[in-house]
């Protein structure tokens, strides 16, 4: 009977330890079967479920074998920075093996893992049809060369920029436009200068991601831009040569990047040029939109001058108008009014009137007492019966003029206007211009920043302009809010109501990065 008792004893003992030693709940249950050809995928899988990382130097070994990615997923699924070397090895693929790399590429970006930005460089020279879907890899890439964030990706992505559109997909070009100005180096400002004028027949133009990036980069940008402005840019010169570019691209392009920097140091370049241009042509319309957004106050004479000469091309004076609301200086405020009220164009057409009377209406402020009747009379006016266009313009300029009577000047008052869901638009856009123009406008710096989430295009691309008159580096909920703005929109389609919304957020968050 003893004999027996022991018996079941060590039989229930053996029993135990075969079923300790296949505990589902043990990795090393699952390590020891990841090499049985029957078991070996639920074992990964079930390493995974796990989650306990013992298990990433076995399935590493695995993956060297068998570069499934499942075992990949796996091993990243971890979060564990053992894993990198691992990940680094992924990131050699063939072009049927693409997935294994974006999977790795992605994972090392978050792990900013700068062991891996040679091998990632690597994949971005490595030739490959233009519609090979082995370009996610590349694109992978680029993403995570621009999240790891080291200046040795610098070479890599500016070759990847400067490739010929029938050489690789152009999707490329713009996502190392992108990488290259969020990684800020000086030397990427001569290919992304050329980058402005680069294009492919189906997949459009690089030229909203060069100008971001060097807006990005900023004032060291200057010089070169106003040098290929000038036409010393010998690269640029031989492009338009070869591609034949249309008269006046260049100029147009160059200054109005220089004007998104917003340095005041290109400023007296434009006006220089903006005295000597043509003003019976439309070229120096990029002049005038450039020293709009510096917002140089020396600027404002010039303009005046543009919008009141009746020789002066109308495109151009109306472009002076839109130019005038954005610096919002009060000597314009008299000969915009002036303007609205007879500055009619050859043949009768109002076009001009229309422009200086939203101009005026923008930035008027306490002076309204002055302007407001004209503004009715003008809004009435049975001579304009036949033009109901303009009648709903002027309309609309005194709707804004109501927030003028009842704000003045005081930045406080327009604040809580530009986030006044019972206000018109047009009242609304006016009050956050005016937050933007008053010389003691950051007062409502916090309303402003609230208003500027607004995703309504015409509120959202004016409201950016204030900030970038009113805001600085420091503010830090401002920033906050203009990075969560970039996060939000660069996940949208590129343009939304024909507004570039993630470009225009890209532009103010680093103009007002850069204030002190």
């Amino acid at each position: 009977m003893r004999r027996k008792a022991i018996t079941c004893l060590v039989a229930g003992l053996m029993l135990s330890g075969v079923a300790a030693c296949n505990d589902p709940k043990d990795p090393q249950t699952w390590i020891k079967r990841l090499r049985d050809p029957q078991q070996a995928t639920k074992a990964v899988r079930e390493l995974q479920k796990l989650g306990n990382p013992v298990a990433i130097k076995p399935l590493c070994d695995l993956f060297k074998d068998f570069q499934s990615p499942n075992i990949l997923k796996a091993i990243i699924s971890f979060k564990d920075k053992r894993s990198i070397p691992c990940l680094v090895r992924a990131l050699d693929f063939t072009a049927d093996k693409y997935h294994n790399a974006t999977l790795a590429a992605n994972a090392l970006a978050d792990f900013k893992a700068k062991e891996a930005v040679d091998p990632l460089v690597k994949i971005l020279d490595q030739p490959l049809p233009i519609k090979s879907r082995a370009n996610l890899a590349k694109l992978a890439a680029i993403g995570a060369l621009s999240k790891i964030g080291d200046q040795k990706a610098v070479p890599g992505l500016i070759r990847t920029l400067e490739r010929r559109p029938e050489k690789q997909d152009f999707l490329l070009n713009k996502r190392a436009a992108q990488a290259l100005g969020l990684l800020g180096s000086e030397t990427a400002i001569p290919a992304l200068i050329a980058g402005l004028f680069m294009s492919s027949t189906i997949q459009g133009t690089s030229y909203p991601f060069a100008r971001v990036a060097l807006v990005q980069i900023g004032p060291a940008a200057v010089q070169p831009l106003i040098e290929t402005y000038q036409h010393k840019n010998a690269k640029i010169e031989a492009m338009a040569k070869e591609l034949k570019f249309r008269e006046g691209v260049i100029e147009q392009k160059t200054s109005i990047v220089l004007g998104d920097i917003a340095s005041a140091k290109a400023a007296p370049f434009l006006l220089e040029e903006l005295g000597k241009a043509d003003m019976k042509e439309t070229k120096a319309a990029g002049l005038i939109e450039a020293l709009g957004k510096i917002g140089d106050k020396s600027a404002v004479p010039a303009l005046i001058k543009i919008v009141s000469d009746k020789k002066v091309n109308y495109k151009l004076r109306m472009q002076t108008c839109s130019a005038l609301t954005v610096i919002g200086d009060k000597r314009a405020i008299p000969v915009l009014l002036e303007v609205a009220e007879k500055g009619y164009i050859k043949g009768g057409f109002t076009n001009l009137r229309e422009g200086a009377a939203m101009a005026y209406a923008r930035i008027v402020g306490a002076e309204i007492k002055d302007g407001m009747a004209k503004l009715e009379a003008m809004a009435k006016d049975p001579k304009l019966a036949k033009f109901q266009q303009t009648l709903g313009v002027f309309k609309e300029a005194v709707d804004r003029a109501k927030i003028a009577q009842t704000c003045g000047d005081d930045p406080v008052c327009y604040g809580k206007k530009a986030n006044d869901t019972k206000l018109s638009l047009a009242q609304r856009e006016k009050a956050g211009i005016m937050v933007g123009i008053l010389p003691d406008g950051r007062k409502a710096l916090g309303a402003l920043t609230q208003a500027v989430q607004n995703r309504e295009p015409i509120l959202r691309l004016f409201f950016l302009e204030a900030v970038k008159h009113i805001g600085k580096g420091t503010d830090a909920q401002l920033v906050k809010t203009l990075e969560k703005l970039v996060a939000k929109d660069s996940r949208r389609k590129t343009k939304f109501l024909g507004a570039d919304l993630a470009s225009a957020d890209k532009i103010a968050l680093a103009v007002v990065k850069r204030k002190k």
